[in-house]
């Protein structure tokens, strides 16, 4: 994908997906190390075709699983990260993406009459995203006709993306009907005590104290909310924050064995083995392949 950088984040621009005026852009992709965490300048819905792993959105972590859409306005960073880098235990993520401009169309001209798209006025507010999981294949479905339609490009394509995206915003209305929004307060705390405590050799006991719950309570939280256990999240929270200190040009004469002691690892040939189990590639392959982009 084409990315221009901005700031501390990677800035994805519509302009580069988008073509001959139209504002709508299908893709499928197997999730891999190789992309920033990023932002972009056009709304984004993304679907979870196979697999699991993380997706992190904004400051959390969210475990992901076959059925998890999210919906993500302009300006929300995040990253999708596998569970492993087995190729056969792949993420499979499905895109739409699409500006602004078609958004304000599809969300305000019927709706206006019909009273849909309660989760309009949400999703204007900044840096608002949400997850839903789907309950009977419904977003799979959609997702399906979306790709099909982008990849043929048969006659009349545009309109039919245009009214399957619509479809896409009407099954969504229906499943956020009579649920609120999943919270995650513990979790946000729990979550921003370990990333505080990254650099240091932070126990179940030790995290589960800081953060006032019981270790069973907390092995239960984590496992409930991540799907992964304490020791399983602390390493994933650790790789995920050795790739954005090795993604940061401010950081590039950092030695690796730094960045290993930093994110609490202070063996080296340990942080080797583990970021090459998660990634794919060792840590100097990570930086390499930041610094072509």
């Amino acid at each position: 994908m084409a990315v221009v950088r901005k700031a501390e984040l990677w800035m994805e621009k519509g302009e580069h997906f988008f073509t001959n005026g139209f504002s709508i852009f299908v893709n499928r992709v197997q999730e891999r190390f190789e992309l920033p965490e990023h932002v972009h300048d056009f709304y984004e819905i993304c679907y979870v075709v196979e697999g699991s792993g993380f997706h992190y959105v904004e400051e959390e972590t969210i475990r992901v699983r076959k059925g998890d859409l999210f919906f993500l306005p302009i300006g929300v960073s995040h990253i999708f990260r596998p569970a492993s880098a087995d190729p056969k235990k792949r993420l499979l993520i499905s895109n739409c993406i699409f500006d602004e401009q078609l958004f304000q169309f599809l969300t305000s001209i019927l709706p206006g009459q019909f009273g849909m798209y309660r989760f309009r006025e949400q999703l204007l507010q900044r840096d608002c995203w949400l997850q839903i999981q789907e309950r009977s294949g419904e977003f799979g479905t959609l997702f399906n006709s979306l790709f099909e339609e982008f990849q043929q490009k048969r006659t009349g394509y545009e309109t039919m993306l245009c009214g399957l995206l619509l479809q896409l915003f009407i099954q969504m209305e229906r499943a956020l009907e009579g649920a609120e929004a999943p919270v995650y307060n513990r979790m946000e705390t729990i979550l921003r005590v370990m990333r505080e405590r990254l650099g240091d050799k932070i126990t179940l006991a030790q995290l589960a104290k800081e953060v006032g719950l019981g270790t069973r309570q907390l092995q239960r939280d984590i496992a409930e909310h991540m799907g992964c256990s304490f020791s399983e999240l602390l390493l994933s929270e650790r790789i995920n924050r050795s790739c954005r200190l090795l993604e940061d040009t401010a950081n590039s004469r950092r030695s690796i064995a730094d960045i290993a002691a930093a994110i609490g690892l202070q063996d080296p040939k340990r942080f080797y083995r583990v970021f090459k189990e998660k990634t794919g590639m060792t840590p100097a392959q990570y930086r390499a392949e930041r610094g072509t982009i």
